[in-house]
């Protein structure tokens, strides 16, 4: 008898108005990440970014799970002792693209959330957890070096403390215990995940484009190390602001007792 193969993972995109989304499906593994999956992240961002969405959700298939990690089924070839650095640095441009977006991105979590998929979860600016949802930081279990930028991005949300309790005992954590560590914002119940998320999204699609695009910049920008800030393209994204037909637009709309109709321009 043969033992049917799993189908290899992708990543989904879709566009409904102006929200995309990016579907992390893995059948067979709890949605976890490949290397090719990794290295198709930042291409599929900037093509959301492309198509005009406002806001990006991750999320991941089916109901079993939001990512359960790497795949760890690729290791014995693919990450290896001799050729580490490559998986090392496809999962850093993942982390960097999600951090980097122009637009928010937003994830809505499900299930385990574990190793690699708590990275990615982490390097999004919101976090929404289904009540069913679990976190784990395991890399001790399998003797792999946890990404430093996902080690970062786990102290900067919970503190390093907190971090190192999580990381040196890999425990297991549910979503409210998540919550009260400030690890996602709050645990919803499963079956409303779906409707927090079309809400946050359609609220965030109706903001200026451009005020959020300058906060999410500085606001990530200040945690960044002295010698990788950008004071320059804060300040430049901010008078953008300013200058922008949107700026008219708001005060317009505020006078005239109305909503605002904004284009990102």
């Amino acid at each position: 008898m043969t033992t049917p193969v799993a189908a290899p993972g992708r990543i989904l995109t879709h566009v409904r108005a102006m929200v995309g989304t990016l579907t992390i499906d893995s059948p067979g593994r709890h949605n976890a990440m490949g290397l090719a999956m990794y290295e198709a992240l930042p291409t599929a961002i900037d093509q959301l970014v492309e198509a005009g969405v406002r806001v990006i959700v991750i999320s991941g298939a089916g109901t079993a799970a939001f990512c359960s990690g790497s795949d760890i089924s690729e290791f014995a070839t693919l990450r290896t002792a001799a050729n580490w650095r490559s998986y090392a640095d496809a999962e850093r441009r993942a982390h960097e693209a999600l951090l980097e977006s122009p637009v928010p991105t937003v994830a809505a979590i499900h299930g385990p959330c574990r190793g690699g998929g708590l990275a990615l979860a982490a390097c999004a600016d919101l976090r929404y957890a289904a009540d069913d949802a679990t976190f784990a930081v395991p890399p001790a279990r399998l003797g792999i070096g946890y990404p430093p930028d996902g080690l970062g991005l786990l102290a900067d949300l919970v503190g390093t403390a907190t971090a190192k309790e999580l990381v040196l005992t890999a425990r297991v954590i549910d979503s409210l215990e998540a919550a009260m560590l400030g690890l996602v914002h709050h645990p919803v119940p499963k079956l409303e995940l779906q409707a927090t998320i079309d809400d946050v999204t359609t609220r965030i699609a109706a903001l200026a484009p451009l005020t959020l695009r300058a906060a999410k910049f500085a606001l990530t920008d200040r945690v960044r190390p002295d010698h990788q800030r950008s004071p320059d393209r804060v300040e430049e994204l901010w008078v953008a602001c300013y200058e922008s037909d949107d700026y008219a637009e708001g005060v317009r709309a505020f006078i005239e007792k109305r909503r605002p109709e904004f284009r990102g321009g």
